[in-house]
Formats: structure tokens, sequence, C-alpha cells
């Protein structure tokens, strides 16, 4: 073997590891993306319900209409990344199941 053949050992020694750091790198990105895209979720579902208590307890009109307004708001913000993650075959983690909106209940029906 050469020294010229050994310089090209060792080159694409180096491509190939640096490919597969690359990949590992990749799928970091990709575990920290979803874990922040998860994270966006929940908090998306826990701005639906302060919205509906905060619904639950107003007694000014004027409030039940503000709150009427931030329920359909955060429905819509949380059916959108209900979208995003069917599309990112997300949808059988174990939790999406219990995020899914069955629509704006109305006051009686959320006491």
């Amino acid at each position: 073997m050469t020294f010229g053949d050994l310089k090209k050992k060792s080159e694409a020694i180096k491509e190939r590891i640096q490919f597969y750091f690359e990949l590992k790198q990749g799928a970091k990105q990709d575990k920290l993306h979803k874990e922040e895209f998860m994270q966006e979720l929940i908090r998306a579902r826990t701005d639906l319900n302060a919205a509906r208590n905060n619904y639950n307890f107003a007694k000014e009109p004027a409030l039940l209409e503000y709150y009427i307004y931030e329920i359909k708001a955060a429905e819509t913000r949380l059916n959108y990344y209900l979208k995003l993650a069917k599309q990112n075959n997300l949808s059988n983690e174990g939790f999406l199941s219990g995020l899914v909106l069955s629509g704006t209940k109305r006051r009686e029906e959320m006491g």
C-alpha cells in the first residue's frame, strides 16, 4: 500500500465519520424540535383550559364575550398544532388523543 492509498483511505474514513456525526446531530435536532413542538402543544392545551376556566368564573358580559373569543383563538391554535402533528406522523403519540377538541362548549356545558 502506498502513501497515496493510505491518504485516500484516511480521507474516506474522515468523510464517513463526518457523515455519521452529521446524521447523529440531525437526529438530535429532530428530537429537540419534536420535544419543543410537544411542549407547545401542551402549552396550547393549557391556554385553552385556562380560557375556559376564566369564562366559567366571569360575571361581566364584556368579560364573557372576551373569553369566548379567547377560547375560540385557543381552540384554533390547538387544532392547528394537532393538524401539524398529524401531518408529521406524530398522531400516534400517547397524549395526543386527549388533546382532540370537540368544539366550543356553552357555559352551561362547561360547568
